[in-house]
């Protein structure tokens, strides 16, 4: 209770800092400590948690499940497009923020809350092989179909391979750790430490609580499929073929994180229903807080 209550006091620390803020200067600010964790932070946590670390089967499962939820997800958004006719826009957004979970930002600090240091590996596995190459690949397709934005394939392998931390994790699995001096680890486990204050102070800094009430079955809609109904399904798999351990329990916490920033961002740059957006992801975070020890609950009971 103690590691969920500090990272509550960090999202509220900078979603309270917005009050002290001027737009510009909040906006650069989130935009800072963004930088910080895509650059720095978590590129020095990947390096610490997959350096010498053998690649196996554990890691099909959270890679595999990221991209059947994505999937599943994908396909209950438009079939809900279509029955309740919402309009190209709102049906973009929803695309752009249901399907991808906050399992960078979120995830990793969440996971390290929870599960301690060895869950780590099946959280970066699973953000870096899974959410993070559907937004380099699906999410850019998505930009072209219902914005402005043509997706190249140039563009999609430019995103994936300079990516700092999918850059660093390629090379922590290729390298042995008696090729790195003891020196060197010991400042990227201090950087990898300041990716909790750092991201969540981000995260705070971008919360929007403004509810589009006009949007209201939509807004439902998502938060339901990404903080419910998706780890509900995947459990329920999980049980069926009676996968156990701390694979099967990290892949399904990660799979009930929150909405994604990044590709919350993505959307509002790209013009797709701003204010809907900002709400549907500021909500789904205050509400992981509480979701999130459930779900570790089930896992950790029934897995």
């Amino acid at each position: 209770m103690g590691s969920v209550l500090m990272l509550l006091l960090f999202l509220l620390g900078g979603y309270g800092a917005q009050r002290f803020l001027v737009p510009d200067t909040q906006e650069r600010w989130a935009e800072m400590f963004n930088h910080f964790v895509i650059y720095i932070s978590l590129p020095a946590l990947v390096f610490v948690y997959m350096v010498d670390l053998k690649v196996d089967s554990r890691f099909i499962l959270p890679i595999g499940s990221a991209w059947l939820l994505y999937t599943l997800s994908v396909g209950i958004i438009l079939l809900c497009s279509k029955i309740l006719g919402w309009s190209r826009s709102l049906t973009g957004a929803l695309l752009m923020v249901a399907p991808y979970g906050n399992t960078s930002f979120l995830g990793v600090p969440f996971t390290k809350a929870f599960f301690g240091e060895d869950g780590i590996p099946y959280a970066v596995i699973y953000d870096q092989l899974g959410s993070f190459l559907i937004l380099s690949t699906m999410g850019l397709l998505t930009l072209s179909l219902y914005s402005s934005q043509k997706a190249t394939l140039s563009r999609i392998l430019y995103r994936i391979f300079t990516f700092p931390a999918f850059v660093t994790l390629i090379a922590a699995l290729l390298m042995d750790r008696s090729m790195v001096p003891d020196w060197l680890m010991d400042l990227l486990s201090i950087l990898a430490a300041t990716l909790t204050p750092a991201a969540l102070l981000s995260i705070g800094l971008y919360l929007k609580l403004r509810l589009d009430r006009d949007k209201l079955t939509a807004f439902g809609v998502g938060l339901i499929l990404k903080l419910l109904l998706t780890p509900l399904v995947l459990f329920a798999l999980f049980w069926l073929m009676d996968l156990r351990g701390l694979s099967a329990q990290v892949t399904l916490f990660e799979a009930a994180m929150a909405p994604m920033v990044s590709s919350s961002m993505l959307a509002l740059s790209a013009g797709l229903e701003r204010r809907f957006v900002a709400s549907i992801l500021g909500y789904g975070i205050v509400l992981s807080f509480v979701t999130l020890p459930l779900w570790y609950y089930v896992s950790v009971t029934l897995f």
